[in-house]
């Protein structure tokens, strides 16, 4: 296939996704068809983006031009192209908008003759144009532009439902937070512009002081790790991905918050040339944090996207442990653990665009079905929904990391190569190493328990509520689209050599260097490098051990058994003549242990409000509600809304005089300023 044909393809799929937008516009008084035709215009232009990108990737090509236009305005191009990077994250892109896709065509039914779905799939349309262009922008200003589209566009997407107050407060804070992370990610960009002289994605290291480099790169962690929401910037993120839709949600977690992956490897390996120890030093410290706080604070919630929302930081989280080694061994020359790191945070991040888009249209077809996302009002879902129950299984036994399943491929691989990093680097790395590995350990335990939680008290034992009772099977269409993700999860994590196969050249284009021919074995528990001093570890005998101890517990309870007789019996009911839901665990109660355990950081507090009765001994009703506090955002960011409040005011009040001569002071002042200036820069 030649350049131009993947020019052309590259086209087609923008046009095809514009085309689904307009149609959905044009046909707006007609929810279902336009809903209908938009969705499937959708998947077209995303199965043709997963063709071209899996193509590329597979091809000798390191980079091609799609499109590069010569404005008349100094310095100002519009230039898109298309390296190994752009490619992989358009797969991953393409293959989660094919599964929504084809959910939504059933999913936005609900709204029909309530709100206008086709602005709706307009909005997304254009979402998805914008995520695309993003990771296919040869230069800056092209990369901003597609961001800020990004931002409004899924900001009106999260707003969706806009007459209800918690999606307003969840807009606001989005809307707030994003336009920060812009604003640092526009010093960046100014800045090397500054020293290069060129807003084009290229090699600028040697063009810029050690200390510049420095600040840009500080810039780069604010302003992408605000919109990747790592802990502390994370505050906008249980707030929006809880009010979007369920299928904006899957879009938003599974690959628009993966933008800052994608613009960290890109600036920080392609323009700043790699950085030093202290950059990966810094991303593997923030990764840990994340990952651990992020599954801890998900453990607490009885809101299951919110939940799901908090476990996208500490995915998030992984990730950048994974970056952040790649970057400290690329900064050390140490090529195979920064290639090994580099594929970890890249495996990662499609396993968890394929696990958590699951999750969510899981989430979102127990919406659909019972009108509640509140775990405590659900419960035995498993027999009135079995085949979403399934999925949603699938996907939890995935994100906790567990063998034969995908996400336990890319965990293992960032543990592999915090093994690896132990044992090539000096005394002070080993230390954060080990720290990270067991974040990570810690973290891992943490998700297996958190959704254990979701799905016992979502799918099993009795309905909690008359809509969890009356519940009934999604359509069609969704667990088409929930399937194809949970079936992916699977099929990654037994032939976890197909992803590898993609990354192979991927790797060599960023950090020169490539360990999956180094790899050996053939499902998920095999995969492991070859020829690594430090690597003693072979998942190999940790099987075969594993199957041993089984085997040999097995035959004891047998031995130790075998006189006794099978009985059987009812359930003891401690009394009752039958079973109640209220007799069932909570999911508070099941989060109670943990609650106790880090205290420190939930801040719990109790209230028991009381319905009074003919006498204090009988009251009419008890409710007891147990709350947890957020740290970051009583200490950190409610303070910092009072002071800049406050500043603002005082500033208004001497500045704004209402006074038409002052203002032109101003105006005359500021002219003076730039003159000076540009005289002596």
């Amino acid at each position: 296939m030649h350049s131009f044909n993947l020019q052309l393809l590259y086209f087609l799929i923008l046009i095809t996704f514009l085309s689904g937008a307009i149609v959905s516009l044009i046909l707006s008084k007609n929810n279902r068809l336009g809903n209908i035709i938009s969705n499937i215009l959708y998947s077209i232009a995303s199965l043709t983006g997963i063709i071209t990108s899996i193509y590329f990737l597979l091809s000798d090509k390191t980079r091609i031009i799609l499109l590069h236009i010569n404005s008349n305005i100094p310095f100002l191009s519009f230039k898109l192209e298309m390296g190994k990077l752009s490619a992989y994250f358009i797969l991953t892109l393409s293959i989660l908008t094919l599964c929504v896709s084809i959910y939504s065509i059933s999913y936005l039914s609900q709204y029909y003759g309530k709100r206008n779905t086709g602005g709706f799939n307009f909005l997304l349309g254009i979402f998805i144009v914008s995520l695309i262009l993003v990771f296919s922008s040869g230069n800056m200003i092209v990369f901003l532009l597609a961001w800020e589209i990004m931002s409004l566009s899924s900001y009106f997407l999260v707003i969706f439902e806009s007459e209800l107050p918690a999606t307003q407060k969840a807009g606001t804070i989005y809307l707030v937070m994003t336009h920060i992370a812009t604003a640092f990610l526009t010093i960046a960009f100014l800045t090397i512009y500054a020293y290069s002289g060129s807003f084009d994605i290229a090699n600028a290291a040697a063009l810029i002081p050690t200390t510049v480099k420095n600040i840009i790169f500080i810039c780069l962690v604010l302003g992408f790790g605000t919109k990747a929401g790592i802990i502390p910037l994370h505050i906008w993120l249980p707030y929006a991905h809880p009010a979007a839709p369920s299928n904006v949600s899957a879009l938003m977690s599974g690959i628009m918050i993966k933008t800052s992956v994608f613009g960290l490897i890109q600036f920080v390996f392609v323009v700043l040339g790699g950085g030093y120890d202290w950059w990966g030093i810094t991303l593997v410290i923030l990764g840990s944090v994340s990952a651990v706080l992020g599954v801890a604070y998900a453990f607490m919630e009885i809101d299951i996207k919110r939940l799901l929302a908090y476990s996208s930081i500490e995915n998030t989280g992984i990730i950048l442990i994974g970056i952040g080694l790649s970057v400290y061994g690329y900064s050390r020359g140490n090529s195979i653990l920064s290639s090994l790191a580099l594929i970890a945070a890249l495996i990662h991040l499609l396993n968890h665009s394929l696990f958590k888009g699951a999750l969510f249209l899981g989430a979102g077809s127990v919406y659909y079905s019972t009108h509640s996302k509140n775990m405590e009002k659900l419960g035995g879902l498993i027999k009135k929904m079995p085949y979403t129950a399934l999925f949603f299984l699938i996907a939890c036994l995935s994100i906790s990391s567990m063998p034969f399943f995908n996400g336990f491929i890319s965990e293992w691989f960032t543990l592999q190569a915090l093994f690896q990093s132990i044992g090539v680097s000096p005394q002070g790395f080993k230390l954060i190493a080990i720290l990270a590995a067991a974040a990570l350990a810690l973290s891992g335990a943490l998700a297996a328990a958190c959704f254990v939680k979701t799905f016992g008290i979502s799918f099993l034992g009795l309905p909690r509520s008359t809509e969890a009772q009356n519940s009934k099977e999604a359509p069609a269409t969704m667990l088409i689209g929930s399937g194809i993700l949970t079936l992916l999860c699977v099929v990654l994590g037994l032939f976890p050599k197909i992803a590898l196969t993609l990354l192979n050249k991927l790797s060599y284009s960023v950090v020169h260097n490539s360990v999956v021919p180094d790899l050996k074995g053939f499902s998920s528990f095999v995969y492991y490098p070859i020829g690594l001093e430090t690597n003693k570890i072979s998942p190999m005998f940790i099987l075969v051990a594993a199957i041993v101890l089984v085997g040999i517990v097995f035959c004891l309870f047998k031995l130790i058994g075998r006189g006794s007789k099978q009985r059987t019996y009812s359930t003891w009911d401690c009394g009752f003549r039958e079973l109640n839901p209220r007799m069932q665990y909570s999911a508070t109660g099941f989060s109670k242990p943990l609650r106790i355990i880090f205290r420190a950081i939930y801040r719990p507090s109790r209230e028991l409000q009381t319905e009074e009765g003919t006498s204090p001994y009988y009251p009419k009703s008890m409710k007891y509600v147990v709350l947890t506090q957020s740290v970051f955002e009583k200490y950190l960011y409610i303070p910092l809304t009072h002071l800049f409040t406050s500043f603002s005011k005082k500033v208004r009040s001497s500045v704004q005089t209402g006074s038409v001569h002052t203002y032109l002071l101003y105006i005359f002042i500021a002219i003076i300023a730039m003159l000076i200036y540009y005289r002596f820069s």
